[in-house]
């Protein structure tokens, strides 16, 4: 029996070496190329708890093949794709329309938007950007939440600066306060009673607190020991200590309000 091969990437590095695919990636490929499309829909609509689950490196390179020549195919890959990248993207759903709510779904229209015109282009010919979302797609992805951030709170800033840069140490009190609390690592914090109370308390802090308990819900570090990863700090252009501090303050009023305080 013919063994299918697949196809290589054509992304090259600066000294003109191809990019290849992680060998589990390249492994799990060789087994999906051989089923019907039928069953390799029905193994990429399993959950990431399913033993054959396909990871998401091996759904973008089916959804990249059968846009050009198997709609049939492409249409139900790039639908599962889609649910996974959102998943991946913090939530927009708000009632209210919070400023929390409306950067998350700038966020997720953003990212949506820059792959999609990858894909696009990757159709009409080809789009080695996508090269790097088959060798590691969340990395990939968290790429583009980054520009969609940074692109955000650079358009804000031509409007407003942030009120104050307070880096003075926090009392004791505030520091109890906030120690060991983190308001989206609670047990209900997926419940949505729970979920639209805490928007609405973030609501209530000041603007440059606002900024970093919203940069803190999108998993961004205050610091970091890696210069091109993008922190807090860069991103207001605030001291790492000025980050914490406020953070500290943030938590500490958040817990107040959470817990019924005024």
């Amino acid at each position: 029996m013919e063994v299918a091969l697949i196809i290589p990437l054509q992304k090259q590095t600066e000294g003109g070496k191809l990019y290849t695919r992680i060998p589990e990636i390249e492994a799990r490929l060789t087994e999906l190329v051989t089923l019907t499309d039928e069953d390799l829909i029905q193994l990429c609509n399993q959950s990431n708890t399913h033993p054959q689950y396909v990871p998401c490196e091996c759904l973008l390179y089916f959804v990249r093949r059968s846009a050009l020549a198997n709609q049939a195919l492409f249409d139900p890959l790039f639908r599962i794709l889609s649910e996974r990248i959102f998943r991946k993207l913090p939530r927009a759903a708000n009632p209210g329309g919070s400023s929390v709510s409306m950067l998350n779904s700038d966020i997720q229209e953003s990212v949506f938007d820059r792959f999609v015109e990858m894909l696009m282009l990757d159709k009409a010919g080809y789009d080695a950007r996508l090269d790097m979302f088959e060798i590691r797609f969340d990395k990939a992805v968290l790429s583009l939440k980054n520009d969609a951030l940074q692109k955000s709170y650079r358009s804000e800033k031509r409007n407003t600066e942030l009120e104050y840069d307070d880096s003075e140490d926090i009392t004791s009190e505030v520091e109890t306060a906030s120690e060991g609390f983190n308001p989206f690592e609670q047990a209900d914090f997926n419940h949505f009673h729970y979920s639209r109370e805490l928007d609405a308390a973030i609501e209530t802090l000041p603007d440059l607190q606002k900024r970093i308990i919203e940069m803190i819900r999108l998993d961004f570090p205050i610091d970091s020991i890696d210069p091109q990863e993008m922190t807090i700090s860069k991103a207001l252009n605030k001291s790492e200590k000025t980050i914490h501090n406020q953070k500290n303050r943030a938590f500490a009023r958040l817990k107040k309000l959470l817990e019924g305080g005024i």
